[in-house]
């Protein structure tokens, strides 16, 4: 790749788990080979696959990588520290493939998601729905209100309802993903989201089961902006908080079959 910052196309999946049950190989060529099929631009603009880690709070994928002290290799693949913090190189047979961006996932006093991307912040569950946006926002990672089965309802729908309404469309993003079903129309909060100006991003939020990982890059959204290969922690923030920056949808969701066995699975699990 060039190592100088240029206009690029760049795909990415906005919520991105990699799971102890998952083989790491299997997840970042799932990243790789789903976004690049997906990519919608047929120009001569570089592009660019770029995973934004979503981890849990026993999540320790990007830090268990960047603890070692040399590259995590596997086959063909191996992930290294990146050339600016927050970030991992992917390669394959010595090729740089993509990158993977640190970031957590954070639940709210009331039961709501929303991930912190593009830097490895400390950020307390629990908190309230404004103080934990405030909070990732104060710690230089972008805020995204992530949608969810089931939690876009009753009291937390009226909490969202309220906090769209009253709030600058830049404070966060919406955050869709690939676990909806393709017959789930657009939920009503994120379509109204949308009308008053907030940015969507989709991310395939794939669940903590054995298999999942193929699920990786299936969803995401396509945006073009000026992407430094020896900064790309920080060219995605920059990208992502640009206010001119335009997502299009990319890759396709879940099919209904597939998300009741998906679904189904996950609710059977042993919870933590």
């Amino acid at each position: 790749m060039d190592q100088t910052p240029s206009l690029s196309t760049l795909a990415i999946d906005g919520h991105v788990h990699i799971y102890k049950p998952y083989d790491w190989t299997d997840a970042v060529s799932a990243l790789i080979t789903n976004l690049s099929a997906a990519i919608l631009s047929s120009d001569s603009r570089q592009h660019v696959i770029i995973g934004l880690l979503a981890e849990s709070k026993s999540g320790q994928f990007y830090k268990d990588v960047i603890s070692r002290g040399s590259p995590l290799t596997k086959g063909s693949f191996q992930l290294e520290a990146g050339p600016d913090a927050d970030s991992l190189l992917i390669r394959e047979s010595g090729i740089i493939r993509g990158y993977l961006i640190a970031g957590r996932q954070v639940v709210t006093l009331e039961k709501l998601e929303v991930l912190a991307l593009g830097k490895d912040v400390s950020i307390s569950n629990g908190q309230p729905l404004k103080a934990t946006i405030q909070a990732i926002t104060a710690q230089g990672a972008v805020p995204v209100l992530s949608w969810s089965p089931g939690k876009w309802f009753f009291g937390r729908g009226k909490l969202v309802a309220n906090l769209i309404a009253t709030t600058p469309s830049d404070n966060f993003l919406i955050g869709d993903i690939g676990l909806r079903p393709t017959v789930w129309p657009v939920p009503r909060l994120m379509s109204l989201a949308s009308w008053r100006g907030f940015k969507i991003i989709g991310g395939s939020d794939s669940l903590p089961l054995p298999g999942e990982e193929r699920w990786i890059g299936k969803n995401g959204v396509q945006v073009t902006g000026s992407f430094n290969p020896l900064k790309p922690a920080a060219s995605i923030r920059s990208i992502l908080l640009n206010p001119d920056s335009i997502y299009t949808p990319l890759g396709k969701r879940c099919p209904l079959m597939a998300f009741v066995s998906r679904w189904g699975r996950n609710q059977l699990r042993p919870q933590e």
